[in-house]
């Protein structure tokens, strides 16, 4: 049989297209996953194996060599590359960029990476006077000898930065004095947990295990549907348990590094050491350790963000996707694809079940439970006596309001704090004020790159625009007429602290958002006071909203929901909801009854009145009936074309030969096309933006007119001028 002499390779290049390359006759080719260095124009890249052949269309004289193998064997097996080809054909994504997509960071060049050897610290002298008499003139240097007293196997510099952030100088010290010693560990010890008694189920925890189970040997959707502080994690944990003493791997994903600080605890008092973490917050060789502990099946659980979705292993038996709602699954640019879908066609091509929960469902998710598609597992209770609290709506139209609560939400407060309970402020805007002007001629600080407003931050003493990180001086007049009162408008999270301190200096106040949490790490030593179940305030954006159990939270206050009444998009319903649900859930967890209050200008808004009447899934089928009659998602397809330039016309020109692409096609009217227009925030960055936008309750004849017009549109050169992009299944219009 003759020899493979030529080969296509996926490269990370935003091109809509393999590249052919010829194998040395003298080796065996490798199989399709391997990495090769390869010449391209005057440099070199790293390109991917996809397949190999005796013959090519291009004329041979006109391939080039490749340069070096560089795997002894494939770094991505069968199933991650047909992954990564349905990934690029259904969201029409350069297959190079997704190919890549499917490796850690230390793997997509053309270096090999550092061994997945890692520091172990030991203690060399354990005699607990010594240790003990650290304890007042060393404190930190004790902190750590005391948690290597529990852990005689040692810690990684990873598990001593969750002890301490500055544990390098304590260490240090403790090694010159020979109370430390360190060893190079090949991986991680699959150390067993400690034993340790299960939770006892709820009845309806048991009832929904035993309907899940029988089910697990093949492919199935499974969605909890369950009311905050449920119980949903603990059924993930037993059906993990469940696949890992069948002797499978498992995927667990959440949506932000946020959420994996409790978590994190809770699986390793079930499982021990037997997973991996990756996240962003993690350097790319912590990375990388990770993917491989868990590719060589050393690690049998993955627990991480979105792209954990792409970790590979032999023997994957099940995927979990904590808070499926969550829009942190949407990745929103390079590739752009849906983690929760793309985990779900994962579990279809192996086979295998995948199980997601949340307690204020997509709309999607929930339509497809409509169909029959998923299995649907509601749960109504929680395992406390109490229910998660009602809405009440604060009506605070009349109200004065000091740094943005009204008097009744702070007498609610100081009730709760009296009583020893703690509360929540959620205020999804970070910063000390969103808007600066001038009263005399209504001059306003504008961002220089943006069409936005910058946001005054006192404690950098600057204006920062939240979209570019443009940064400008708080001026001391007005730019414009001269008029010295430049006035602060509206409340972000910096100000409701600083008024807060104020008006409660006794009082702990928690402050969460970007500002000040730059990792999981600084984030978990935020929430600590929390854990000790003292009266505190806790305060933030986002970060705050969902997958948190602090059992002594006993009121939960949305501060401003109102902008999300008058948004543009047409999912500003369904996040508005969702997050209030989720918000209010994080109160009345514990041994005490919680309350939820919202405070709003437009009490009488329908929406409103059915925050404070009905439950989440209530809400949600009025807004899927919604949906349905203005032809919108989950009920039609949309692909979205986006383009920006230096100049607007330019972006538009782009989308107007895009669009006569598509209109080539023989069954583009039957589609519904917008645009091309501005979008709504037109310039960002420096750069204009607008976009097309195609819809159709026929997802099959969207395909067929992509599928005509696509070819034409890939080749359509990308330019500093003018660049475009596509996003099929777009989240908003």
């Amino acid at each position: 049989m003759s020899r493979p002499r030529f080969a296509s390779f996926a490269i990370a290049l935003p091109l809509y297209r393999v590249f052919e390359y010829s194998l040395d006759d003298d080796s065996p080719p490798a199989a399709p996953g391997t990495r090769y260095r390869l010449p391209f124009g005057s440099r070199t890249r790293t390109g991917v194996l996809l397949d190999h052949g005796e013959s090519s269309e291009i004329d041979p004289a006109r391939i080039k060599p490749v340069l070096k193998r560089l795997d002894p064997e494939p770094v991505l097996d069968a199933h991650m590359l047909s992954l990564a080809r349905w990934v690029a054909d259904y969201y029409r994504q350069p297959l190079g960029e997704v190919v890549f997509l499917c490796l850690p960071g230390q793997l997509r060049g053309s270096r090999q990476p550092a061994p997945t050897r890692v520091k172990r610290w030991k203690l060399a002298s354990s005699d607990p006077a010594e240790i003990e008499e650290m304890r007042r003139r060393a404190p930190r240097q004790h902190e750590i000898c005391a948690a290597l007293q529990s852990r005689p196997a040692g810690l990684t510099a990873l598990e001593l930065k969750q002890i301490n952030p500055n544990w390098h100088p304590a260490v240090k010290a403790l090694e010159s004095r020979r109370i430390l010693t360190w060893d190079w560990d090949e991986g991680e010890a699959d150390t067993p947990p400690p034993a340790a008694r299960l939770p006892e189920l709820s009845p309806e925890q048991s009832r929904i295990i035993e309907e899940i189970e029988p089910r697990l040997d093949g492919f199935g959707v499974h969605l909890l549907d369950g009311i905050t502080g449920s119980g949903k994690t603990e059924i993930y944990l037993r059906l993990i348990r469940s696949r890992l003493d069948a002797g499978l791997q498992v995927i667990y994903l959440v949506p932000e590094i946020g959420l994996t600080g409790q978590l994190l605890d809770r699986v390793r008092r079930r499982f021990g050491n037997g997973f991996a973490l990756s996240h962003s917050g993690l350097t790319d060789a912590q990375r990388y350790r990770a993917w491989e502990r868990f590719r060589r099946g050393e690690a049998r659980i993955m627990l991480g963000t979105r792209s954990s979705l792409f970790s590979q292993c032999e023997r994957l038996g099940l995927i979990v996707v904590d808070e499926e709602h969550d829009q942190s699954y949407r990745q929103q640019d390079g590739v752009r694809y849906q983690a929760r879908d793309v985990a779900i066609k994962r579990a279809q091509m192996l086979g295998i079940p995948i199980v997601l929960g949340s307690a204020t469902p997509s709309l999607e998710s929930l339509h497809n439970c409509e169909r029959d598609t998923y299995f649907r597992y509601r749960m109504d209770y929680r395992p406390t006596q109490f229910p998660p609290p009602r809405l009440g709506l604060l009506d605070v139209r009349d109200s004065r309001l000091d740094f943005g609560c009204s008097s009744r939400t702070l007498t609610r407060v100081e009730h709760h704090l009296a009583q020893g309970g703690q509360v929540l402020i959620y205020l999804n805007r970070r910063g000390y004020s969103p808007v600066v002007m001038c009263h005399e001629c209504g001059w306003q600080a504008l961002c220089r790159n943006c069409d936005s407003r910058l946001t005054l931050h006192q404690s950098v003493n600057s204006l920062l625009c939240h979209h570019c990180g443009y940064r400008a001086p708080i001026p001391g007049s007005c730019p414009e007429c001269g008029n010295l009162e430049i006035r602060q408008h509206g409340v972000g999270t910096e100000q409701l602290e600083q008024g807060l301190s104020g008006r409660y200096p006794d009082i702990p106040i928690l402050r969460v958002d970007r500002d000040v949490v730059a990792s999981r790490e600084s984030l978990g030593q935020r929430l600590r006071q929390l854990q000790s179940g003292s009266p505190c305030i806790l305060i933030g954006t986002q970060m705050i909203a969902k997958g948190h159990d602090y059992p002594a939270i006993t009121l939960a206050v949305v501060l401003d929901a109102d902008q999300a009444l008058f948004s543009a998009s047409y999912r500003a319903s369904e996040r508005l909801v969702q997050t209030l649900f989720q918000v209010s859930g994080r109160s009345g967890r514990g041994d005490r009854e919680g309350e939820a209050l919202v405070q709003t200008r437009f009490s009488e808004h329908p929406l409103m009145q059915a925050l404070g009447r009905q439950s989440y899934r209530e809400i949600a089928a009025d807004l899927l009936r919604e949906r349905h009659s203005y032809g919108f998602p989950p009920f039609a397809k949309v692909v979205m074309f986006r383009a920006d330039a230096v100049a607007l016309k330019d972006a538009l020109e782009l989308l107007e030969q895009i669009k006569a692409m598509l209109a080539a096609a023989s069954r583009f009217s039957a589609l519904d096309c917008i645009g091309p227009l501005p979008a709504l925030m037109t310039r960002r960055v420096s750069r204009y933006r607008a976009q097309l936008c195609l819809m159709s309750r026929d997802y099959r004849l969207l395909r067929e007119v992509l599928d005509q017009a696509m070819p034409a549109i890939e080749e359509l050169p990308g330019s500093p001028r003018a660049n475009w992009t596509v996003d099929v299944d777009a989240y908003d219009l």
